[in-house]
């Protein structure tokens, strides 16, 4: 198969051409706002579902794994399907099944009625991170790249500050109404059906076969650069999640005596921060090189993991929270970038999806290794042995990651 891509944008860094008015990477960010939303809108509502629907609090983990397993499994091959028949052909239906999956959450009479919408609600959402990191890498080349994919991480930052917000808000009018937000899934579709503008696919020239695609796609990965890059994002994907999202909460709950109301507010400022940074990343990603940034994020993510054992009081907590979301805001739009330059054109969307897969490990792997840990050394076995592994991950990119004027 031979299918390539033509760029509708080649961007080549002129200052006329300003990130933040081009009404295509506006409309692909859109789509992210949504992806994050079923996590973020949700998750601080648990307790308030589980009262609803008179389960347990163990059960309402459940409605968060209920979407999460069907994202995990169908990503690569909505990655596959995107390659073989256009982006677009694979977003509309999706953004549609997601919505009406959030509308039928929100109608659920019984908690298994509520798990069965939720996993649908979840194959709608299965293709949209993948595919808007294919679009981007699609869209945009050189330092556009980076400073697409750092506003996209923006958004994410923005979306996991308002979100929490808004499904507290209406959840307080009933629990059933946070998952209506899946509605606004609809104007987006419409929007990438008339106005999302792609680069133009040519026909491939053979059969479509799924033995050569997997095959090729398994090829392209033995590149010492991408495994270097994919060993990157599964360890900062592990010890973040592992670390700092579920164990840093623990220990303000327990050590620092931190209510829940607190915590979340705390946790708020990791999201502004990554915020505020990925704006900053955004204006400025071309005065840096992506390796040079991947290196940076990850020395400043040893130092806060080792600053979070020693803090004594919640508005300290603060610092590492704030260190972190730099982290993010430095390394997410680096890395994504990074391996969106290594993506052969042919089978963009099914490598970027496996990038995608590697997160979700590296999301659910993380606090099963940490909660080990915790369980010997505290919350200072966690961050410590994080530190550890983060900084000899970094020395190990350093050491054989290749590239030529900057560029990986």
């Amino acid at each position: 198969m031979t299918t390539s891509l033509t760029p509708i944008n080649s961007h080549s860094g002129k200052a006329k051409d300003s990130i933040f008015q081009d009404k295509n990477l506006l409309i692909v960010v859109s789509m992210t706002m949504i992806a994050i939303m079923p996590l973020f809108s949700i998750s601080p509502i648990l307790t308030t579902i589980a009262k609803g629907l008179n389960i347990s609090p163990q059960q309402s983990g459940l409605i968060m794994a209920a979407y999460l397993m069907p994202v995990a499994i169908g990503t690569p091959i909505f990655g596959i399907l995107a390659d073989r028949f256009g982006f677009k052909k694979i977003l509309i239906p999706s953004l549609l099944v997601f919505a009406l999956g959030g509308v039928l959450c929100a109608m659920s009479g019984n908690f298994r009625a509520l798990i069965e919408w939720r996993i649908l609600q979840g194959l709608g959402g299965a293709s949209l991170e993948a595919l808007v990191l294919s679009i981007i890498g699609s869209l945009y080349n050189g330092k556009k790249l980076t400073q697409a994919m750092a506003f996209n991480a923006g958004a994410i930052g923005v979306g996991s500050t308002i979100y929490p917000i808004l499904g507290g808000v209406l959840a307080s009018l009933s629990w059933r109404y946070p998952f209506a937000l899946s509605l606004l899934a609809v104007p987006v579709a419409l929007l990438v059906s008339l106005k999302l503008k792609l680069p133009k696919i040519k026909k491939p020239t053979e059969k479509f076969n799924l033995g050569s695609y997997v095959k090729n796609i398994l090829k392209s990965i033995q590149n010492r650069n991408v495994l270097l890059l994919f060993s990157a994002v599964i360890t900062l994907f592990m010890i973040e999640f592992g670390a700092f999202y579920t164990f840093t909460p623990v220990f303000a709950g327990d050590d620092l005596g931190a209510t829940s109301a607190v915590i979340g507010m705390v946790l708020t400022t990791n999201a502004l921060s990554l915020t505020i940074f990925s704006f900053f990343v955004t204006l400025f990603a071309d005065k840096v090189s992506e390796i040079n940034l991947i290196k940076i994020s990850f020395v400043i993510f040893a130092v806060a993991l080792c600053i979070i054992p020693t803090v004594n009081s919640i508005p300290m907590l603060v610092i590492p929270c704030v260190l972190i979301g730099i982290v993010e805001a430095l390394a997410f739009p680096s890395l994504q970038s990074s391996i969106a330059k290594l993506a052969p054109q042919e089978y963009r969307s099914g490598f970027m999806s496996l990038n995608v897969t590697i997160q979700a490990v590296g999301r659910a792997i993380g606090p099963v290794f940490a909660g080990i840990i915790f369980g010997i050394g505290g919350i200072a076995g966690v961050c410590f042995i994080g530190a550890a592994a983060t900084i000899i991950s970094i020395v190990i990119f350093s050491l054989f990651i290749t590239s030529k004027s900057g560029k990986i």
